[in-house]
């Protein structure tokens, strides 16, 4: 009997350890309360006295972006810019720029800074510009960071819904018909230095990231002529590879090489990435030919400071001349300090464009 109720003891011990270690989402449903309250009330006192009749699906905080982000704003997914995880932090899509240039007043609006997870209280605001996803149809009044993510747990990466379950949209559920990626990344904690993305420490992604935007964007997908739409899920090949690998700046074209050629801000799938041994937090090897370009190779998930949620500014030659700048109002200090996260460039880099493609050849110096 005495062994009997030792081994309960060592047991519990070891269950009570266990759990602890465990994230919030991790292994199933959360903590419902959490996220839910039943009636509102708590003490005496509302749990969200900003909405006192309750909040849909009983959330305790709004609605379910409010909700999220009550944590993970701390986390760096709404940091004032702050966060530099591979998502991006939503703080830019509330960002707009304007400047003046070649006799014309230019603006960079913040609902074209990434995607608008609608957030009263965080000041994310529905997408001005776009009444549904581009490429596809999902209405953007619904969406919300559950439409990516499933608060309630599952196993794939980063909690993405797949196939067996898409995002709750008026009907039911929302049909995804790709499965969720394959990719190991660093701590959700991105506000952390041992968690900013750079060229060593990042996301290392395998496969399937494309089919999986393709879920709400599937006319962005590459179909027919190449030379047409930009080719996304599809393999680099042993040009683009070697061009890659090769590449270091517009200044050095050819001293790179494989085992250090790998650029945060131009991420592959590396398809024969084994996600159980690989270090996401020491990852610096080019592609090989199989390995492929997908659309966060140029784009970030969540938000950038640059239009169409780009990794550099699509719109400027010079990466030094990326707005916002200096001279665009709107922006401050802060902001011009954040937009690069920690990476560096010579003053002549022209376009990233060019890690894989290396048109600066011979161009004139800045």
């Amino acid at each position: 009997m005495k062994h009997s109720i030792k081994f309960l003891a060592v047991m519990v011990a070891t269950i009570a350890l266990s759990t602890a270690a465990w994230a919030f989402h991790d292994a199933g449903v959360a903590e419902c309360a959490g996220c839910h309250t039943m009636h509102n009330s708590q003490d005496g006192d509302y749990v969200d006295s900003v909405h006192t009749a309750g909040n849909a699906y009983l959330l305790n905080n709004g609605n379910a972006s409010d909700t999220c982000l009550q944590c993970h704003a701390a986390y760096g997914q709404f940091a004032g810019g702050a966060g530099y995880g591979a998502g991006g932090d939503f703080y830019w899509v509330t960002r707009t720029w304007s400047w003046s240039a070649h006799g014309h007043t230019t603006e960079s609006t913040g609902d074209s800074h990434g995607h608008n997870a609608i957030s009263p209280m965080y000041g994310i605001a529905e997408d001005a510009t776009l009444a549904n996803a581009p490429g596809g149809d999902f209405d953007s009044s619904y969406l919300t960071c559950t439409s990516c993510h499933d608060p309630h747990g599952n196993q794939n990466f980063r909690l993405l819904y797949g196939t067996a379950e898409g995002p709750v949209y008026p009907g039911g559920r929302y049909n995804f018909t790709a499965e969720a990626p394959l990719a190991l990344g660093l701590s959700r904690r991105s506000v952390s230095e041992d968690n900013f993305e750079d060229d060593v420490s990042h996301t290392v992604y395998k496969s399937g990231m494309s089919d999986w935007c393709g879920n709400c964007h599937p006319d962005m997908l590459s179909v027919g002529n190449t030379n047409h739409v930009h080719p996304a899920g599809e393999q680099l090949g042993s040009a683009i590879a070697g061009i890659y690998n090769a590449y270091v700046s517009t200044d050095d074209l050819v001293g790179g090489s494989q085992a250090t050629a790998y650029r945060g801000l131009v991420p592959f799938e590396d398809v024969d990435a084994d996600l159980n041994t690989v270090d996401p937090a020491n990852y610096t090897d080019g592609p090989d030919s199989p390995d492929q370009v997908m659309c966060l190779s140029c784009h970030r998930a969540h938000a950038s400071p640059f239009a169409d949620s780009g990794r550099w500014d699509f719109g400027e030659t010079f990466l030094v001349d990326a707005h916002p700048a200096s001279e665009a109002e709107g922006a401050t200090p802060d902001d011009l300090a954040n937009m690069w996260y920690t990476y560096t460039f010579p003053t002549n880099q022209r376009s990233l464009c060019n890690k894989c493609h290396a048109k600066d050849l011979g161009d004139a110096p800045f």
